[in-house]
């Protein structure tokens, strides 16, 4: 997908993008990375004898990056995104184990022109959904995008 600059964004606008399937491996490095040292996120044993699920899932922030990086893969903010202005109502309904495929479906709810006139604000829903189209997360995000004259 070419890339989208802000006057191209109307509400009502979609996109989806690809799948990705979250494996353990990573799990466990942005658990080490992050500094995520809770047993819940690091100990099969933990969680077989203390977790509400029955297996290792992923940390909320760990599906938030996965989720940006998805929508930066599909290419329609790649080169026109200028500032993450703002997440907001970001609810979890579900946890994402290791071996699930995510995807993420982004929908336009907002736009605006900035001051300037060379840029604006998008205002996006994102809907991450499992490989059985449950949904995972949801969370409002605002970007600042280029807009075609921009200096």
């Amino acid at each position: 997908m070419d890339a989208r600059y802000f006057e191209d964004w109307k509400a009502g606008d979609r996109v989806e993008t690809m799948g990705r399937t979250v494996g353990d491996a990573e799990i466990s490095q942005f658990v080490a990375l992050g500094g995520f040292f809770e047993e819940l996120f690091m100990s099969d044993e933990y969680v077989a004898r203390k977790s509400l699920y029955p297996k290792r899932f992923a940390p909320g922030a760990l599906i938030f990056a996965f989720t940006e990086g998805l929508i930066i893969l599909s290419g329609c903010i790649h080169g026109v995104g200028l500032a993450l202005v703002g997440v907001d109502a970001m609810t979890f309904k579900r946890p994402l184990f290791a071996g699930d495929t995510m995807r993420v479906i982004v929908e336009v709810t907002e736009t605006r022109a900035t001051s300037k006139g060379d840029r604006g604000i998008v205002t996006f829903r994102h809907r991450v959904l499992n490989q059985s189209g449950e949904d995972v997360m949801e969370c409002t995000v605002k970007r600042m995008l280029k807009g075609r004259n921009y200096k």
